[in-house]
């Protein structure tokens, strides 16, 4: 008899699973790989409650019920803008 024909469906190796079960040592590595690489990322990974950040925009809001656009203008925005001017690192505004 041939080798084929000796050979039983079930020794036919198929894909990537059919390999690592035929090779115990090889899987238990890669499984072994994987558990450390996990437990190092648990270590490693920086973990934040209220992460830092910085932004470049700042967006100021000032309620004025009722006012005319004119009377917004002279007594909120004229007044906040003089007041940021003076501040160093601002930019635009």
């Amino acid at each position: 008899m041939s080798d084929q024909a000796a050979s039983s469906p079930e020794d036919e190796v198929h894909g990537l699973i059919g390999w690592f079960a035929k090779n115990h040592v090889a899987a238990n590595l890669m499984m072994f790989a994987i558990i450390l690489g996990g437990i190092v990322g648990v270590f490693v990974l920086k973990k934040e409650t209220f992460p830092e950040f910085q932004s470049n925009v700042i967006q100021i809001q000032v309620p004025y019920l009722g006012a005319a656009p004119e009377e917004v203008e002279k007594a909120v925005i004229l007044r906040v803008e003089e007041a940021i001017e003076s501040i160093e690192g601002i930019h635009e505004i």
